[in-house]
């Protein structure tokens, strides 16, 4: 008599998962470069049937006890915390970029595989396995109404985990590359953008290079990782630096018109822009259009350098601000005027009359007071400089006190 296995009652059990080290995951990954991506799909059959998780993480701390901490040679960019954290992760030689980019190509065809069986296009699965991980879950989440159903036949808990460990790997090949960052960043500090957001541009690029590298070109991912940062953070300098965005074309002519000039003064004369365009395969105008670009913006809350703390905006004169001495009206000062001298000696009075023009005449020279009135020219400077000083008293400032604020 043939019995079913399900007639003793017993549930078929999932096969226990397997921990494969990274270590052993590199000798599974030994094979030939043209034979990499099929062996690769062989592996996600095997990986999937024996339920096979990679152990990343023991694979991160071992590396983190094992490092030397004094070998890297880091520029300071004052990010005291950032750069002590990073001095605590191991950058990868040139043997653990092949093996990591190498770990990082299988993981990713264990991925689309698993994508690919659960129902997603082949497109679809390749961009999903790039884009971070909470993305990935989201997609995938049952209790999402927007999300993809994966097909019965494949298993989303070992799915789960294939795209985690695929995340866990990804960022160990970043963190191994971030001092890449700190030695572009350096070069290009100071020129309008916070040093922490080119670090922070640069270690996303990082990401880019990852998905693009190949290491079967025998170049090191450091070198190809290295224009990838380049280009992301001085896309961050041409977009930040202005608060008027130019394009990055115009900036990188402007660039170039910069160091033809430079090179020019050096050799002590100035070149015309018909000269620049010659050089540049571009036409005199628009050199001239180019170089009016060449303008940035100032806040006018900015300090000056007067040491005096004032701003901008206090330095700029106000076009529609009507003058003082337009402002005060004439009747109002002249009778303030006769008012707080009023009790001045004659012969005083008449001399500041004379001497400032207060009663509507030319001012005179003390030497033509003092002809008039038959005394020195030091005499009538004293007796001004005594009238001066009545008016100085407490009483007298009060009753010009309004115009002498103004003034």
């Amino acid at each position: 008599m043939v019995f079913s296995k399900f007639a003793t009652g017993k549930r078929l059990r999932k096969p226990t998962a397997v921990l494969l080290s990274v270590a052993e995951f590199d000798q599974r990954l030994d094979v030939k470069a043209p034979r990499f991506r099929a062996h690769c799909s062989r592996l996600a059959t095997e990986f999937r049937r024996k339920r096979v998780r990679i152990d990343v993480e023991s694979y991160r701390l071992a590396k983190a006890s094992a490092a030397n901490l004094t070998v890297l040679d880091l520029p300071d960019l004052g990010g005291g915390h950032y750069l002590h954290e990073l001095r605590r992760i191991p950058a990868m030689d040139r043997q653990e970029e092949f093996l990591m980019a190498r770990r990082h190509e299988c993981l990713l065809v264990l991925a689309e595989t698993e994508l690919v069986r659960g129902g997603f296009k082949k497109a679809a699965a390749s961009e999903l396995v790039r884009k971070p991980l909470p993305e990935q879950l989201r997609t995938i989440d049952p209790t999402n109404p927007e999300a993809h159903k994966l097909s019965r036949k494949v298993d989303r808990a070992y799915v789960v985990q294939v795209l985690e460990q695929l995340a866990a790997l990804r960022n160990l090949y970043v963190e191994g590359a971030l001092h890449i960052v700190l030695t572009t960043v350096h070069r290009y500090r100071g020129l309008g953008v916070d040093v922490a957001d080119l670090i922070q541009e640069g270690n996303a690029s990082l990401f880019q290079a990852i998905d693009g590298f190949d290491w079967r070109r025998d170049v090191r991912f450091r070198t190809y990782a290295q224009y990838w940062v380049q280009q992301a953070v001085l896309k961050m300098l041409y977009n930040s630096s202005r608060t008027v965005r130019v394009p990055i074309w115009v900036q990188k002519l402007l660039g170039k018109i910069k160091r033809i000039q430079q090179a020019e003064r050096r050799d002590g004369r100035e070149v015309s822009h018909d000269e620049i365009g010659r050089k540049l395969g571009i036409p005199g105008e628009k050199v001239s259009w180019i170089l009016a670009t060449k303008r940035y913006a100032v806040s006018l809350d900015a300090e000056t350098d007067n040491g005096e703390g004032a701003s901008l905006a206090q330095m700029l004169p106000d076009d529609s601000a009507v003058a003082v001495p337009d402002s005060v009206p004439e009747g109002d000062l002249r009778e303030s005027l006769h008012a707080a001298m009023q009790d001045l000696p004659e012969r005083e009075r008449s001399i500041l009359n004379r001497r400032f023009g207060l009663d509507g005449q030319e001012p005179v020279t003390l030497g033509e007071i003092a002809t008039d009135m038959g005394i020195t020219a030091e005499r009538v400077r004293q007796l001004q400089n005594a009238a001066i000083s009545r008016l100085q008293k407490p009483a007298k400032i009060q009753q010009l006190k309004a115009f002498v604020e103004m003034v």
